[in-house]
Formats: structure tokens, C-alpha cells, sequence
């Protein structure tokens, strides 16, 4: 994807959005206008498509915790309805804060002790007969990283219709963009135009977010200049 627009942009705003808020969010403003990316299959007690009434996200996030490496997965509630600025908090806060801070985490270090046979019951309780709470605990698309000094993933695996990779160091503003989906619910076709959809949400809806953060940040720093122009004219 050639984002090289989006990329000068980005450059300018402090502290800088991370692609993986933009990719975020653009796929999440597809996502609420196609309820298929929103969907998920339940094979009991009929084989049927449930669709989500909103997004949400699960982004891959690597931590430290008791002297061990482990991979959690941070929550964005409804991350089309929030600014970028906030998406970039949260998924700050999620890397740096202790583990301990936040509840879904804590959940999910003590179901990793769980026996491997009681989660497969619990993961096929929740796929195929509590559909609406599967979105809370395991999204409605996940995130990871994907591509990193010149290696790149060829798919994602994940519970999600669909998973995307990003790509966190373009070269020259350009990004590679990695989409598995499940071919239960969306065909190869439409595949290819929702990643087309998210490039245009990208260089349309993020960039001008992108530009008005810019443009806010310029007047906060003149506001900030005249003050202290008339707070040293007042000393005068």
C-alpha cells in the first residue's frame, strides 16, 4: 500500500500514531458498514452466521511478566468511534502498564493454566452457543505484527472472520498489508476489495484526522508562544 502521504503526516504529530492505530481504525470504519467483517460462523445447534452489532479489536501485544515473555491480547472497544489520540493511549497503556492493571489480562494468564481439554470445551461453549460473548473475549478481527526488517508473514491464524498484519516500518511509505479471512463468510473477491477499502480509509477519513491533530497541535504551540510573549511583556 503506497500510504507515503499518511507517513509525512505522521511525522509531524507528537507523540506519533502508531500503524497499528491507523490500520485499526480504518479496517474497524470498513468493518461498521460491512456486517460480513462483523460476522462470525456457529456450527450449533445449526450451522448459521452471527453478525456483531459493533467492532472490536484484539491487537497481539508482547509482555513481560513474572520473568517470562508471554502474548497477551489488548481490547479496543468500538475503535471506529474513537480519535486516534485515544486508541494511542490505550494501546500505550496496554504495553506499559503492569499486566496486573488490567482485568482481561489477568483473565487470560489464569486461563492459560486451565487444562487443555477444559479451554477447548470453554472456546467450543463460547464459538457455538454463546456467539455474542465470543466478541468480548476474542473480537470481532485481531491484529498482530506482520511484517519486520524485511521478513514477512505469508498468514494469520486466529479464533477472527478476519485478522490483519501490519507492517510497522514501511520503507518510503510503503506498507505491506497482510488479510487472512474465513472462507465461510467471505469470498476472495470481496476479500480483495475490503483491503482496498481500508487503503482508502486510510488516505481519506485517517488522513484528514491526521491533518486536523496537525493543525490542533499548531495552534496549541502559537497559543502557548503568545502567552509567553505577554507573560514576559507584563514582567516588563
Amino acid at each position: 500500500l503506497d500510504l507515503r502521504e499518511v507517513a509525512a503526516l505522521r511525522k509531524k504529530i507528537r507523540p506519533r500514531v502508531s500503524w497499528n492505530v491507523i490500520f485499526m481504525k480504518a479496517y474497524a470504519l470498513v468493518a461498521r458498514e460491512k456486517p460480513e467483517l462483523r460476522s462470525c460462523y456457529v456450527a450449533y445447534p445449526w450451522p448459521h452466521l452471527y453478525v456483531h452489532e459493533h467492532n472490536v479489536c484484539m491487537i497481539t501485544v508482547g509482555r513481560e511478566y513474572r520473568s517470562e515473555t508471554r502474548l497477551l491480547f489488548a481490547r479496543f472497544n468500538n475503535p471506529d468511534k474513537l480519535p486516534l489520540e485515544l486508541l494511542e493511549k490505550q494501546l500505550d497503556g496496554y504495553r506499559d502498564r503492569p499486566v496486573e492493571d488490567f482485568k482481561q489480562f489477568r483473565h487470560q494468564v489464569s486461563f492459560a493454566k486451565v487444562p487443555s481439554i477444559a479451554r477447548r470445551l470453554i472456546w467450543s461453549l463460547m464459538f457455538n452457543w454463546c456467539p455474542r460473548k465470543k466478541s468480548s473475549n476474542m473480537g470481532t478481527f485481531g491484529m498482530s505484527l506482520s511484517t519486520y526488517k524485511g521478513s514477512c508473514s505469508d498468514k494469520l491464524l486466529g479464533p477472527g472472520t478476519g485478522l490483519i498484519g501490519v507492517d510497522l516500518l514501511p520503507r518510503k511509505g510503503v506498507s505491506r498489508f497482510l488479510f487472512t479471512f474465513d472462507h465461510r463468510i467471505l469470498d476472495g473477491i470481496p476479500a480483495v476489495e475490503v483491503v482496498d477499502q481500508v487503503y482508502k480509509a486510510i488516505n481519506g477519513p485517517i488522513k484528514n484526522e491526521l491533518q486536523a491533530m496537525i493543525a490542533r497541535q499548531v495552534a496549541a504551540n502559537s497559543n502557548s508562544k503568545n502567552s509567553i510573549a505577554d507573560d514576559s511583556a507584563q514582567a516588563a
